[in-house]
């Protein structure tokens, strides 16, 4: 499970890599095509039959120091719903929206599944996942809310200004 989470980190970084062509560090990298790349890999790589994703992006250009960080979030709140989120079912939804408007950008990511469990917080302190999302805190400027309740899911909003997350900011 160990390795199977480091590749999905590496083919984050790589579909970024990929999405920079030639683009110098300062360029845009458009936050919704990464994310909707991300996701394919991740569904391709570990979703079992019944698992349905609801993916909704727009176009929104970021800085590389917000992208990485969001990809990283992403393809990790992605990989652990398709690993645990629907433990003894047969179905259920994933959501990827990246959104924006005038002011920013909204990316949420969720599962109807089973929620985390009672006293157990996402991201866990001390991991990965925590060090990523301070990270992304730190560069974006950005707001994070999580919420699960058991049997309910869990759902993640993370929020960015323009003025935050702009390829010059």
């Amino acid at each position: 499970e160990g390795f199977d989470r480091l590749a999905g980190r590496v083919e984050a970084l790589g579909l970024l890599y990929r999405s920079l062509g030639g683009a110098g560090p300062d360029e845009a990298v458009d936050l919704g095509i990464y994310l909707s790349e991300i996701a394919s890999a991740v569904m391709r790589a570990h979703a079992p039959e019944g698992i349905r994703l609801d993916l909704q992006v727009d176009t929104w250009p970021v800085s590389l120091d917000v992208a990485m960080p969001a990809g990283l979030v992403v393809n990790e709140l992605l990989t652990n719903a398709l690993k645990h989120a629907f433990a003894g079912r047969e179905g259920g939804t994933i959501t990827l929206h990246c959104v924006s408007d005038p002011r920013g950008c909204t990316v949420l990511v969720a599962d109807d599944g089973v929620g985390l469990p009672q006293g157990v917080t996402w991201p866990r302190p001390g991991e990965l996942s925590a060090l990523i999302v301070r990270s992304l805190v730190a560069n974006a400027n950005a707001a994070i809310d999580v919420r699960s309740r058991p049997g309910e899911g869990l759902r993640v909003t993370i929020t960015f200004t323009c003025e935050d997350a702009a390829p010059d900011a």
